[in-house]
């Protein structure tokens, strides 16, 4: 989709105000925070004339005018900005030709930088330019962004402004002549009001926050400047609110100091843990903490074990006694892992068949939760999970996230060593590094086929293991006791060995790992001594957190080096890992093609991927292969390349029929 070629409206409705300012018969400036002039209009250039010179820009009044008259400006300017509101002043300027009364309208720009402000003022020293001036002063105010209201001594409204039509919904046909209670919420005491009524009359401006009520009812918060307003003999006629809708910034500001709050209430709470406490008592502990919080209902923390599944060691649901602690399904604990390493989330609850706690938390009504890594060091131990109930309070639980991040943090600093040493790493690194010493495991080769032509291409290098174990969870163990790269490295070096008995115009695929890749120096020492075309696969399940460190990477591998993606549609990473990393070969995945036939949102799938793969200049390769309607409706569907059971089983090299 292109972009739109309209102009944007805001940039139009900038230039717009610029040009009324430059050309309005007023004095208008805008000024930063250490009061250096950022903008000055040439009726302002005109009235000050030399006092401004040509140089004016990046000026400050003390560099313009006589210092007891720049300190006042001064005085002002920051009398403006501690307010946050619009406010009037009148300045006596002494000039060439004489004196001049200016009438200045100060405000903070909402739009700026921090600190800066704008003026916008009228001469009043010629008597007969007054009326004019009072015009362009009152178009000021139509158009200010916060609210304006003026009242007379009676307390009844004479005038308010559109702004002040926006925000609380009352036209001002319908305020005129109403006493301003009518947008009372009742919620303030007679107290405030009195204490208000006592500073204006006496001629003290009054300042503020108004929680009021919208013609629809809704509440909102109002900052307010209220200032007397006196004739040319000092007396008081009316008086002017300059109100500036606050209600978010309000919420805001009171949700962080109940999350300051929080935070500190947990922090001490652990810090009151007995000493020598167990991992189990001190997270249950700490869940007890977590689970007092606002909407929460249920809190845990999960310990990733070594066969890569997530078990509880601390579990609290509110009111309710602690539930039995259970293992989580492998493929659940697998998914959470892999989105832990990313950092925290938040994400709904769905039910989930076979979850050991589905019926609890769906009986509770659980509709959204919250997740933190737990972390030793930079070794991730697992999971603190809360649970709330509310499902439209999805704003309410991001703003607990960077809470729930630091309980996660103290629980991996109170328990992290003793998580370590119980499972038994030291003991896992001794079996993965007798695995490799004793090269216990077996390379087997699965063939890639032209199914056009029906005859091999390539062929897929897998390792078995020979005490049976499966080569995710037995690579996964390795990475759990950083021996990951060891064991990948041994089986690689096995895998072309073996493979020099494979035919020399077949391409060979080897299952690399992210991590291996952006080492560098280890693999280019293993396929360098190879004579033959390799292609290394990227698989879905493994975390890419650096994608330009790993183009870069490959990219040093050489030319002879190709790169494939494993696993497309598998999951959540595998269409990220095609765009970034822009393979020779994308393998479809298993998912895909079982019972393709039978499926026409699949086949419509792989006619879309068929296209992506045309238009970027990469192949596709089927994978799972497992029936002849399979084959067929892939021929069909022009995939040129596959590979599956049909076409032959992963075998050792000695038996596969050349």
């Amino acid at each position: 989709m292109t972009e739109s070629a309209e102009p944007n409206f805001g940039d139009l409705m900038a230039a717009r105000l610029r040009d009324l300012m430059d050309a309005a018969p007023v004095v208008a400036f805008v000024k930063d925070a250490g009061g250096r002039y950022l903008y000055a209009n040439p009726y302002l250039l005109a009235v000050f004339g030399e006092r401004m010179g040509s140089d004016w820009y990046g000026k400050t009044d003390m560099d313009i005018w006589p210092s007891k008259v720049a300190a006042l400006l001064r005085a002002n300017d920051k009398a403006v900005l501690g307010a946050r509101g619009l406010q009037v002043f009148s300045q006596v300027m002494p000039l060439a030709g004489g004196p001049h009364t200016l009438l200045m309208l100060k405000f903070p720009l909402a739009t700026g930088g921090p600190g800066e402000l704008g003026g916008i003022g009228v001469d009043l020293t010629e008597s007969s330019k007054a009326e004019a001036e009072r015009d362009q002063l009152a178009i000021a105010v139509e158009q200010a962004a916060e609210s304006v209201m003026i009242a007379d001594l009676e307390a009844r409204i004479t005038y308010v402004n559109p702004a002040f039509e926006r925000v609380t919904g009352y036209t001002r046909d319908e305020v005129i002549g109403q006493n301003p209670r009518l947008l009372s919420s009742g919620l303030q005491p007679r107290s405030f009001f009195d204490a208000m009524w006592a500073a204006l009359t006496t001629g003290v401006p009054w300042v503020a926050d108004f929680v009021n009520r919208r013609k629809d009812g809704s509440l909102f918060t109002e900052e307010a400047v209220i200032t007397p307003i006196r004739d040319a003999s000092g007396a008081v006629t009316s008086y002017v609110a300059v109100k500036r809708d606050v209600t978010r910034e309000r919420a805001l500001a009171q949700r962080s100091d109940q999350l300051a709050r929080e935070r500190a209430l947990i922090a001490a709470a652990i810090r009151r843990l007995p000493a020598g406490g167990t991992p189990e008592s001190t997270v249950q502990a700490l869940c007890a903490q977590v689970v007092s919080l606002s909407g929460v209902s249920a809190a845990q923390l999960y310990l990733f074990e070594l066969d890569g599944r997530a078990m509880p060691i601390g579990f609290v649901v509110a009111g309710q006694p602690d539930p039995p602690q259970r293992r989580l399904p492998y493929e659940r604990s697998r998914l959470l892992r892999e989105r832990a390493a990313e950092g925290p989330w938040i994400e709904p609850w769905v039910n989930r068949p076979g979850h050991p706690y589905d019926e609890l938390l769906t009986g509770l009504g659980v509709h959204l939760a919250a997740y933190a890594p737990v972390r030793y060091g930079e070794r991730l131990v697992g999971l603190l999970v809360i649970d709330a109930l509310e499902s439209g309070d999805e704003a309410a639980m991001t703003e607990v996230l960077p809470a729930l991040v630091e309980f996660a943090d103290i629980a991996g600093a109170l328990i992290g060593h003793t998580v370590v040493e119980r499972t038994e790493v030291r003991r896992g690194r001794e079996r993965i590094q007798a695995i490799i010493g004793n090269q216990a495991f077996q390379p087997v080769f699965q063939p890639i086929v032209d199914v056009e032509r029906d005859t091999v291409v390539g062929y897929e290098a897998l390792t078995r293991f020979a005490d049976g174990v499966a080569p995710d969870v037995r690579f996964g163990e390795a990475t759990a006791v950083d021996l990951g790269q060891e064991l990948e490295t041994a089986t690689l070096r096995a895998v072309l060995a073996a493979a020099e008995g494979l035919p020399r115009d077949t391409w060979l695929n080897l299952n690399v790992s992210p991590a291996l890749i952006i080492a560098g120096e280890p693999l280019r020492a293993l396929i360098d001594g190879s004579r033959r075309q390799v292609v290394l696969e990227v698989t879905e399940h493994a975390a890419i957190t650096d994608y330009p460190a790993l183009r870069t990477a490959m990219a040093e591998l050489g030319p002879n080096v190709e790169f494939a993606v494993d696993d497309a549609g598998a999951g959540f990473a595998s269409l990220r890992h095609i765009l970034e990393l822009r393979p020779t070969f994308v393998k479809l995945d298993r998912w895909l093609v079982a019972d393709l036939q039978a499926d026409d949102a699949r086949q419509a799938m792989i006619v879309g991927l068929r296209h992506f793969a045309r238009a970027t200049g990469c192949r596709l390769i089927a994978e799972g292969i497992e029936t002849e309607d399979e084959l067929a409706i892939l021929r069909a569907l022009d995939i040129r390349l596959g590979q599956g059971y049909l076409l032959g089983r992963p075998m050792p090299v000695d038996q596969i029929r050349l």
